[in-house]
């Protein structure tokens, strides 16, 4: 159950609902709606990662090996503090905090753009340890096993579909700062915050599902 809004903080009712309290629903049911159509992507991937480790144990070992474990840890801490500071916006926001609501938002997107950056690291490892199984220009090191390419190739898909996500979020979060920042905002907008927080906790959401099956399990 969330916090009471301050005096001040609110939404301005739309036209086509008939209360600000249906208004706030439907966002919420919206925003919850398209983020499970995403989960169920991401589970499918996921799965088949999982399949392909049962029954490929050794071809799988191999190529998980060769994953940046010390990486994905880092980067599982950096969306959960992100995560923290998302929700600290979140009840900023709540209390009528605008300057602090603000400068949180921005940590929230300095740590997603952390995140890219070592992401971005690890990928060129990949590169420069010839585990881009898709380049034709340089030979798969696991390429004898063709269990190790199938697995390589859903890690890339499931985590750049991740940075995708993560990426079109910092583009978003930075937009609606520069909007958060204006006089009057919270007394108009403040439903924003919240229901852009739920699509943040999905991204660090995934990522806390990806770390295990990608990185850990069989490793």
């Amino acid at each position: 159950m969330s916090a009471p809004l301050a005096d001040g903080v609110g939404v301005a009712r739309a036209e086509h609902f008939e209360s600000v309290a249906q208004q706030r629903e439907a966002a919420t049911l919206g925003i919850w709606a398209w983020l499970i159509t995403e989960l169920l992507l991401f589970s499918a991937l996921f799965l088949v990662a999982l399949i392909t480790r049962i029954q490929h144990p050794e071809a799988t070992v191999a190529a998980a090996k060769h994953l940046k474990f010390w990486i994905g840890a880092t980067n599982t801490v950096v969306l959960i503090c992100s995560s923290l500071t998302m929700s600290m916006a979140i009840e900023f926001s709540r209390m009528g905090w605008q300057r602090a609501m603000v400068r949180a938002m921005l940590a929230t997107a300095a740590l997603g753009g952390l995140f890219l950056v070592l992401k971005g690291y690890e990928y060129y490892a990949d590169w420069d340890e010839h585990m881009m199984p898709f380049l034709s220009s340089r030979p798969f090191a696991l390429a004898e096993t063709p269990a190790a390419r199938l697995f390589v190739n859903l890690y890339y898909v499931a985590t750049l579909l991740h940075a995708l996500h993560l990426f079109t979020g910092i583009a978003l979060l930075l937009g609606m700062t520069w909007m958060a920042a204006r006089a009057g905002f919270l007394s108009r907008h403040q439903n924003w915050i919240e229901v852009y927080g739920l699509y943040w906790h999905f991204i660090d959401l995934v990522w806390i599902l990806a770390f295990p099956i990608l990185y850990v399990v069989n490793r």
